[in-house]
């Protein structure tokens, strides 16, 4: 009897993996495979993020590194030049490019196609299946995907690539006119909020970044108010920041090293440490750290110096913490789990400012924007609620000031944790304690395969790739990452017996 995978979500994730399994059985099929693929839209391929028909909402990742094949991350730019080549729009060799979502998604889309057509040709049987999956049953020997209308579906092995999952922190405000739960799908804003009416969008991230864009991409007139905890935009992207830079200081061998050597733990503080000493070394000069602190600060005067910084190519974060992308998880996972929560407290808004950056065509738009007096950062949020003496809102900050708006826009990003997760599926299994929370996040799992670790030891066989591992891989909001994530749980699972 052929085995049975199971994929639940096509998104990037899931597409990188169907292609994987794709690849790998058409040379060595085994005693055969049938690969069942659950998407709960009704177009696979497509995923909250790349669905976006926005302008304005482009990868937040240079082409370079956003190919869909394990191994081959130059994969999307090498289809990319084909294709702009095609259309007489030639790109530069040498040039930077982070193209617009939408055009990411024709590469995905075409990904599939042709892992589907490589499937038919070896003989390889896929089903898809357009289900809501909502529950699992079974054991060690076989699992049962309980869908939304009632029907089951029997299968082997689960692999969950689910996207990211929205958050639910806001959810008193659920059902309140003139509230957004997320910036996606991005009509929703475009069609239903009036070009002259203030807004608030609740975060200060990329995600927040995408809400602005669509707005902008509407011709909104309306102040747009960026709300969060730490009033920090994101940096601006440098040219090619995955090339031209080695590290000294903050490598694994030196943090293996200090470990060795000292015969304790490594510590927040410890990476801390070496990241002052990489950074003050690739940029031949002593750094203010006081002043590279951006809390509350002035987010436009930090947005010009990061513009004329990125032109100027003198920004070394970022050349960091790209260079050492491949190690990151192997850094992450050194650290106890103490000193996990303490990054997430005390580095991590900092790291994701400099680490998930912004292109630098948004950039320069967001700059224009707070020069026409359109667009505000602030930070130390205290609450946001229904006003109770009329339609809208109430944003009240730490000092006691207010600011009353009429619209709403949830863009903090998604959750981390499972119980703050809305995907039915999660909440089924972990009630099961068929997935366990890490303590930072996510849930826990083998690290070199991505298989799930349940508490009980006769649950179903599930993997799981992107944000529901985030504890434990760190790294899950880079498709480079989840494409490597994807190749090694493909190993793992046609190794499966």
């Amino acid at each position: 009897m052929p085995r049975k995978l199971t994929i639940v979500g096509m998104g990037a994730c899931g597409v990188a993996a169907f292609a994987e399994a794709v690849t790998r059985l058409s040379y060595d099929p085994g005693e055969g495979w049938i690969i069942h693929l659950i998407e709960r839209d009704d177009v696979l391929a497509r995923g909250l993020a790349f669905g976006t028909e926005q302008p304005g909402h482009l990868l937040n990742t240079e082409s370079r590194l956003m190919g869909l094949y394990d191994k081959e991350p130059g994969h999307f730019r090498t289809w990319l030049e084909a294709r702009r080549a095609a259309a007489g729009m030639p790109l530069d060799p040498d040039g930077v490019e982070y193209p617009q979502r939408r055009e990411y998604r024709i590469y995905m889309r075409e990904v599939l196609e042709r892992a589907l057509d490589q499937a038919r040709a070896a003989g390889i049987e896929v089903q898809i299946h357009h289900q809501e999956a909502v529950s699992i049953e079974g054991n060690h020997a076989a699992a049962t995907v309980g869908f939304s209308d009632g029907s089951t579906l029997a299968t082997d092995i689960v692999l969950l690539t689910i996207g990211t999952p929205d958050p639910d922190r806001f959810g008193t405000l659920n059902g309140t006119p003139g509230y957004f739960d997320s910036p996606y799908p991005a009509h929703r804003m475009t069609e239903q909020i009036d070009r002259d009416q203030p807004v608030v969008v609740l975060g200060s991230g990329l995600s927040a970044i995408d809400a602005v864009m669509t707005l902008l991409d509407a011709d909104h007139r309306g102040h747009i108010h960026l709300i969060s905890k730490e009033g920090m935009l994101p940096r601006v992207e440098i040219p090619a920041p995955e090339t031209g830079y080695e590290r000294r200081y903050l490598t694994l061998a030196n943090v293996h090293r200090l470990i060795r050597e000292r015969g304790a733990a490594f510590s927040v503080v410890d990476l801390f440490r070496l990241f002052r000493l990489e950074a003050e070394a690739a940029a031949g000069r002593p750094i203010d750290w006081k002043a590279e602190d951006r809390f509350d600060g002035d987010a436009e005067a930090a947005l010009l110096h990061d513009i004329a910084a990125a032109e100027a190519e003198d920004e070394p974060f970022q050349r960091i913490l790209t260079a050492a992308r491949h190690d990151s998880t192997a850094i992450w996972n050194l650290l106890r789990p103490a000193d996990q929560k303490r990054f997430g407290q005390w580095l991590a808004p900092h790291f994701a400012a400099a680490r998930f950056v912004t292109p630098m065509i948004n950039a320069r738009r967001i700059a224009d924007a707070m020069t026409r007096g359109l667009l505000s950062v602030r930070g130390r949020v205290d609450e946001t609620v229904a006003s109770t003496t009329g339609p809208g809102f109430v944003v009240r900050f730490e000092n006691g000031d207010t600011l009353e708006a009429p619209i709403v826009v949830n863009a903090t990003g998604q959750a981390t944790t499972l119980h703050e997760m809305k995907e039915t599926l999660v909440k089924d299994l972990l009630a099961k304690n068929w997935l366990q929370p890490h303590p930072v996040g996510g849930a826990i799992a083998h690290r070199a395969t991505c298989r799930i670790i349940s508490a009980s030891r006769d649950a179903p066989r599930l993997y799981a790739l992107g944000q529901l591992l985030n504890g434990e891989l760190r790294d899950t909001n880079a498709v480079w990452f989840n494409v490597e994530c994807a190749g090694r749980a493909i190993d793992d699972i046609l190794r499966q017996q």
